[in-house]
């Protein structure tokens, strides 16, 4: 299914949404390839997440988090302790793109206790792995997805704090770390 086009001249406003980098103890991390029928990224391996909704926002406190975690357990059937996540980064989508998000990332640990759990699908995911880091970097990934996984890669090694966010003007990429 391919993306419908916006009319000429219209702008998209960008959906906040959230994503949740799962790293496990061994370092892995928890990534799923989605359907090539999706309208937004087919066939493209991402972490779990998606846009805010209304329960995210009824939950109080941060609803990105909120909905890091709840979309984390609707489409992996992981449970995730919302004050462990860490903020990873932030990415919006070109203003060109039809479908256009304002996503947060978050980042943790996964207790063993999670690692061994049963990983269940909501047919979000065709697929839905543990991949060892470096595999994982490997895969065929949008430019988000892979700056985002470098940044985990790198804070898993002890590298630089911060929250990258990451913007685009005029068709190019603006990566900025606060």
């Amino acid at each position: 299914m391919t993306t419908r086009a916006e009319p000429a001249g219209r702008r998209v406003r960008a959906k906040p949404a959230a994503s949740l980098i799962l790293i496990g103890p061994e370092g892995s991390v928890l990534m799923g390839r989605r359907p090539s029928r999706s309208r937004f990224a087919p066939d493209a391996w991402v972490f779990p997440g998606g846009r805010v909704d209304a329960a995210d926002l009824r939950a109080g406190g941060d609803r990105f988090r909120a909905a890091a975690v709840r979309e984390t357990a609707e489409e992996t059937g992981l449970a995730v302790d919302p004050a462990r996540l860490a903020p990873l980064g932030r990415a919006i989508t070109p203003s060109e793109s039809p479908i256009r998000f304002d996503a947060r990332f978050f980042i943790t640990r996964a207790d063993p206790a999670c690692r061994a759990a049963p990983l269940v699908t909501n047919g979000e995911f065709t697929d839905l792995l543990w991949l060892p880091l470096g595999e994982a970097r490997r895969l065929p990934l949008m430019d988000v997805t892979e700056l985002m996984l470098d940044e985990a890669i790198a804070r898993d090694r002890g590298g630089p704090d911060g929250v990258l966010t990451l913007t685009y003007r005029r068709g190019r990429a603006l990566i900025v770390r606060r």
